[in-house]
């Protein structure tokens, strides 16, 4: 959940917002009824409204929400803006809408359930000829020197307290992705495309290529950065690269196992792979560096899986033959929803809830809060 902090910093970004006003400026048409997916404040909607939306619905879960209807008043569109709060795929929208415009991106657009939620807005919501904002992204990668950078995630675990072995952590952390800023000098080789996005005709939310560089320079290898170029409408964008002039996105690091010195013209061949598994992406990255045409002199291979913290029990219980029961907690939850009938109010329901779970909620006021929760999570 995003805080007002993390909204300002979004709003501050004027390069990003400048490029989606105009986008949505140029995209609406008088009479026409908007969607925006994952509002927070409903900043795109209020430009829409301005744009002379007839009808707009903002919809974000969080409760931000609540902050996009004061906003919608205060700028005099509370009877074009619609605020509801929920997730957008268990609304049911009154009407096709002309227009879907959203952000739920992070670093990059391959972020948690964010491409399922836009393809789900595309054909539920959007009328016959209707318009997406974004219309793609493209992912971009490229082999770079990030020596600094490198040494930051590395330091806590080789060189903090002397005479303490932190090494078994190193691979851990060397399997892991990260977000920074990086400059264009840093580049080693020439960007390339990766993967399209494509949210006018449906994005997938796996992402695989083989890529080919060849170093425009010398320098130390340290890893992949990753990241994207928008198309918002028409020829209307921005870049979240290196030399891009969006100001809240990072771009995401995938480091190699060693740092190799690279010569000029060098090739350099990555096989990158993003998998969606639950509402995570797994990512897979495997180098080779080659001294000649066919000599490989580095070979890496790694996998954000095999940077997780997973113990032998947590594995044991992803395996499919696992047989699961709940747990005292878990049996304290499955009541309180039970007892959520449409009925019985928060109070009634907690203070039942500590007398038969005592050991997990002392006090009615503790079974009060897990309650509010999972009714906030939901409840209609």
């Amino acid at each position: 959940m995003y805080s007002l902090e993390d909204y300002g910093g979004m709003i501050a970004d004027t390069h990003r917002i400048g490029a989606y006003a105009k986008a949505i400026a140029a995209a609406v048409r008088p009479g026409d009824v908007v969607a925006e997916i994952g509002c927070g404040p409903g900043v795109f909607s209020l430009l829409a409204c301005r744009a002379g939306a007839k009808h707009v619905y903002a919809i974000d879960k969080d409760a931000v929400i609540a902050l996009s209807k004061q906003l919608a008043a205060a700028n005099g569109f509370a009877n074009q803006m619609e605020c509801l709060g929920n997730d957008s795929r268990a609304i049911e929208l009154p009407e096709r809408v002309n227009l879907i415009v959203s952000d739920i991106r992070g670093v990059l657009p391959l972020y948690g359930n964010a491409i399922r939620v836009m393809e789900d807005a595309r054909q539920r919501f959007l009328g016959p000829r209707g318009i997406v904002i974004p219309q793609r992204d493209v992912l971009t990668a490229a082999v770079i020197e990030a020596g600094e950078f490198y040494s930051a995630i590395l330091s806590p675990w080789r060189d903090s307290i002397s005479h303490i072995d932190f090494s078994p952590a190193v691979p851990l952390i060397l399997h892991g992705c990260y977000s920074s800023k990086f400059k264009p000098e840093q580049l080693l080789t020439t960007p390339q495309s990766w993967c399209v996005l494509d949210y006018a005709t449906g994005a997938s939310v796996r992402a695989a290529a083989r890529l080919r560089f060849q170093a425009k320079r010398e320098g130390t290898g340290h890893g992949i950065c990753l990241w994207f170029e928008t198309q918002l409408f028409e020829d209307i964008g921005y870049s979240s690269g290196p030399d891009g002039s969006a100001t809240i996105y990072r771009q995401m690091f995938l480091p190699w196992l060693d740092a190799v010195r690279i010569t000029d013209g060098q090739k350099i061949e990555v096989q990158l792979q993003a998998d969606l598994v639950a509402s995570d992406y797994i990512w897979r990255w495997e180098t080779k560096i080659y001294g000649s045409s066919t000599e490989v002199q580095h070979h890496f291979r790694q996998s954000t899986f095999q940077g997780a913290q997973f113990s032998r029990d947590s594995l044991l219980r992803r395996a499919v033959d696992f047989v699961p029961s709940l747990s005292e907690t878990g049996q304290a939850d499955r009541w309180l929803l039970k007892a959520m009938d449409g009925k019985t109010s928060l109070q009634r329901i907690a203070q039942v809830a500590a007398s038969r779970f005592p050991t997990i909620f002392p006090r009615w006021e503790d079974a009060l809060h897990r309650a509010a929760e999972l009714a906030e999570r939901f409840s209609r």
